[in-house]
Formats: C-alpha cells, sequence, structure tokens
C-alpha cells in the first residue's frame, strides 16, 4: 500500500461523503462509506498490484463520486467519459461545504413507478425500487415521525373538518432531520399562504373582522389549507420514501 494510492482512496471516499451530505442522515452516510471502503480494499487486494494507476482504475470502476450518489439515490444511469471519473483532487479543497440540501426530487411520478422500476446501490448491485404501498411500509418503520406527519396533511386534505390536525403535522414537519429548510419552508408555509388567500379573496359580508375571519375561515380558508397539504404531501413523501428505503438497506 503506497501514500499515494491511500490519498487517492481517501479523496475519493471524501468525494463521496460530500455528495451523500444532506441527502441521508449522519449514520446512514457512515455505513455507505464503510461498506464502500471495504468493497475498494477488497479490488484492491484482488488485483495484487497497489499502484497509483490501478487504484485509480478501481476507483474509475466504481464512477465519479457525485454519479455514485446520484445513481443510489435517482436510480439513473450516467454516461461518462474516464476523464471525469476520477478527480485530480477532491472538489472541496477550493470550495467552502456545501449547504444542507436534499437529493432531486422525483414529483408525484415517484409515488406512482411500480415495482418494476430499479435503484442502482452503492456497490454496483441494482435493486426493486419498491412502490407506494411498500414505500408507505418502509416510511412507517424507519421514518416514523414523517409518516405522521404526512398523515395528519393527508387527513386535513380529505377531511376539511379535522383541519386541526395540521398544527401537529406542520410541528412534525419542523422538527424533522429527514427534510432540509426548503422542505420545511414549503410543507409548512404553502398551507398558512392558501389559508391566507382563501381567507382574503371570500366574497361574503360581515360588519366587523372578527365575524369576517368567522365566516371566511371554514368557508375558503379551510378548504384552501387542506388542497395545499395535499400538494405538500406530493412534494415530501419522494424524499421522505428514500430515506426510508436508504436506512433499510442500511439495516440489513
Amino acid at each position: 500500500m503506497t501514500q499515494r494510492s491511500e490519498q487517492l482512496v481517501l479523496d475519493y471516499l471524501s468525494e463521496v461523503g460530500l455528495a451523500l451530505h444532506g441527502r441521508v442522515t449522519a449514520k446512514e452516510r457512515t455505513a455507505y462509506l464503510t461498506s464502500l471502503r471495504a468493497r475498494i480494499d477488497e479490488r484492491r487486494e484482488a488485483a495484487g498490484n497497489d499502484d497509483v494507476d490501478t487504484v485509480r482504475r478501481i476507483l474509475r470502476g466504481f464512477g465519479a463520486p457525485e454519479h455514485l450518489v446520484q445513481e443510489e439515490l435517482t436510480g439513473q444511469e450516467m454516461d461518462l467519459e474516464d476523464d471525469e471519473m476520477i478527480p485530480p483532487k477532491p472538489r472541496h479543497a477550493d470550495r467552502p461545504p456545501p449547504p444542507w440540501r436534499g437529493g432531486p426530487g422525483q414529483g408525484i411520478l415517484a409515488l406512482l413507478e411500480g415495482p418494476g422500476q430499479t435503484d442502482q446501490r452503492l456497490d454496483g448491485r441494482t435493486s426493486r425500487r419498491p412502490g407506494v404501498v411498500r414505500n408507505s411500509l418502509l416510511l412507517v418503520r424507519h421514518r416514523a415521525p414523517e409518516a405522521i406527519a404526512l398523515l395528519m396533511l393527508t387527513l386535513t386534505g380529505l377531511w376539511w373538518d379535522v383541519a386541526f390536525l395540521w398544527v401537529l403535522g406542520a410541528a412534525l414537519i419542523l422538527l424533522s432531520h429527514v427534510w432540509n429548510a426548503k422542505d420545511k419552508w414549503v410543507g409548512v408555509g404553502l398551507p398558512l399562504v392558501a389559508c391566507a388567500v382563501g381567507v382574503v379573496v371570500w366574497d361574503g359580508e360581515a360588519r366587523f373582522i372578527d365575524q369576517y375571519i368567522q365566516q371566511a375561515l371554514p368557508a375558503t380558508g379551510v378548504p384552501a389549507l387542506g388542497i395545499a397539504s395535499l400538494v405538500c404531501v406530493f412534494y415530501l413523501f419522494p424524499k421522505a420514501a428514500r430515506s426510508a428505503r436508504a436506512a433499510d438497506r442500511a439495516g440489513r
């Protein structure tokens, strides 16, 4: 094991860790990096030669760090040139650490994809991507607070008489370690804004402001809150489901 070869591996793992930053929990990121390091060392040992060119070829076989993580999170295969695979030095060397961010959203289509779809794993193997029912079960098992929050928002959207449950859902969203700051702004802010707009556009009449609010809130404010809550469920569910799937794989 040469110092230069080992530094290449450490730089590669550092890049993978940065790419995972904010997309999975710290525990999941550590588990991925430990597993990836073990697979790299196994290939180095099998190669019988630990020079720089051999290690670079092994790392190139895993793919560029960002694309490796991209494939893990989205299942999209990347078409790369060889010179894109291994950076000459860590890309974070000349820049500040990236902010907390979530994985790329897959939107409503992510909820509808059936069991025929596959995810690309960090170890190069493919696994079946579960449908909405399986995702929901994994979410309840591994991300219970997020599952409850989404349930509260769903109930708010379907039955306006229980709109008070939105408060509990909003609190759980704000306390979540899965959704980032942007997700929380959308998940909590959008229903509030929608509710306020619904109250403002009410076309009824009232002599006093308190009477106006009492009549406008159930007439148009709560329905707007419910509809916006359902929109937020479609926005928040894919990322929470990805995090639950990652936790399930890490626990195996």
